[in-house]
């Protein structure tokens, strides 16, 4: 009998172990569930409303002159030396209207600077703008805007070349 009672022990401990194993593999796995999400909005789009214009302008016979058209308006500015604005007739802020997802907060990237060329001549203008970032008007779903402003300077010393200057100004927008 205490053979008998050695093996039924002997069981009940392997049933034991058993039943400890079968509890570790249970406790040995779990599951969570995430949420798959997507906000789906409307293209970027900017495009040139305005282009920057300084007009005509007399050089100066002295010193250098700063020539400056504001980001908001038509209005241009003249400083130092004794330059002229010859007229006023093309005298612009460049202006950008930027179009997307209603109510998205977007960046405006304005150069510092861009060069305006004669032939060979160059003019270097340091830019200034309205703002730089903001969001489109209206709401998600509907179809926003956005203006920018820019403005910008260059100095005109007496030896610059006459001609008539040109260049491109590249401005990008961009949803944060």
């Amino acid at each position: 009998m205490k053979t008998a009672l050695k093996i039924a022990a002997g069981l009940g401990a392997v049933s034991a172990l058993t039943g400890l194993a079968s509890v570790a593999h249970a406790q040995n796995s779990a599951s969570a569930t995430a949420v798959g999400s997507a906000t789906i909005v409307q293209s970027i789009s900017i495009s040139a409303t305005a282009n920057l214009g300084f007009g005509t302008i007399v050089k100066p016979t002295t010193a250098t002159s700063t020539i400056s058209v504001s980001s908001t308006g038509n209005s241009r500015s003249i400083s130092g030396g004794n330059a002229v604005g010859a007229n006023s007739a093309g005298v612009t802020s460049a202006a950008f209207l930027v179009q997307g997802e209603g109510g998205s907060a977007i960046s405006v990237t304005v150069p510092t600077t861009f060069n305006m060329t004669s032939g060979a001549n160059t003019l270097v203008v340091t830019t200034t703008n309205t703002t730089a970032t903001g969001n489109l008007s209206g709401s998600i779903g509907a179809q926003g805007s956005f203006t920018v402003g820019v403005g910008g300077s260059f100095p005109l010393a007496t030896n610059t070349a006459s001609g008539a200057y040109s260049g491109n100004l590249v401005v990008t927008a961009s949803y944060n």
